[in-house]
């Protein structure tokens, strides 16, 4: 299950309305439902055609179960990586403060960080 934003949160665990209640004044009232389709033309054989009109259809796609939710949410697409400002900024007297040959011998795990390297041959052991 994909994970919905906080915002969408709110909106989600609102309450449904049922039937029997009337809806508020300021809500339109509902289209009235088309009629349904006497005839399905299918290239599927008749076994397979009611396997299919008998399945129940289930949202897949992050923006497709939001949709099911809330008709509302039907345009959201689905944010991925996303940045909220500026991460890395490089700057040389950290990188040696931190991962530098003089704060590796400082400790003793840093020494045998730099043994390590040493013994694998490694052509620069830290920076």
């Amino acid at each position: 299950m994909p994970r919905i934003p906080h915002n969408l949160l709110r909106l989600l665990a609102r309450p449904v309305r049922s039937a029997a209640l009337p809806a508020p004044a300021h809500v339109a009232p509902a289209a009235p439902a088309a009629p349904a389709v006497a005839a399905r033309v299918t290239s599927l054989s008749p076994a397979r055609a009611f396997l299919a009109q008998s399945r129940p259809q289930v949202a897949t796609t992050p923006s497709a179960m939001l949709a099911s939710l809330s008709p509302s949410l039907s345009g959201m697409q689905q944010l991925r990586f996303r940045t909220f400002g500026t991460e890395y900024q490089p700057s040389q007297r950290v990188r040696k403060r931190r991962h530098g040959f003089l704060s590796r011998l400082r400790t003793k795990n840093g020494r045998r960080i730099l043994q390590r390297r040493l013994k694998k041959g490694r052509r620069h052991l830290s920076h």
